[in-house]
């Protein structure tokens, strides 16, 4: 039995006519001849997609790590410039 390899543009016209809620799910699977299961799991991947690409990065929970280590070492190596080049004013370099 060969098995459909399913395109990302398929997956997401079948999870986006879920989504519209305009036929049963059943339905929908049926015209497609995809089981409900996998339609779920694909409905259930792109929601989760569609959420990390909304969360909110002036939050604690949405900031990234990365991201926000490099904010504060840029912020230091500022800091330390100014310092710097006000020591060299000082001492008349």
């Amino acid at each position: 039995m060969n098995r459909k390899i399913w395109t990302a543009e398929d997956k997401i016209g079948i999870v986006l006519a879920m989504l519209k809620g305009e036929e049963s799910v059943a339905a929908i699977c049926n015209r497609y001849q995809v089981s409900e299961a996998m339609a779920y799991r694909w409905r259930d991947q792109f929601l989760e997609s569609g959420k990390k690409g909304l969360l909110d990065g002036r939050t604690k929970k949405g900031r990234d790590p990365l991201a926000e280590e490099n904010r504060r070492l840029k912020e230091l190596v500022g800091s330390l410039s100014l310092i710097i080049d006000a020591q060299k004013k000082f001492m008349g370099h």
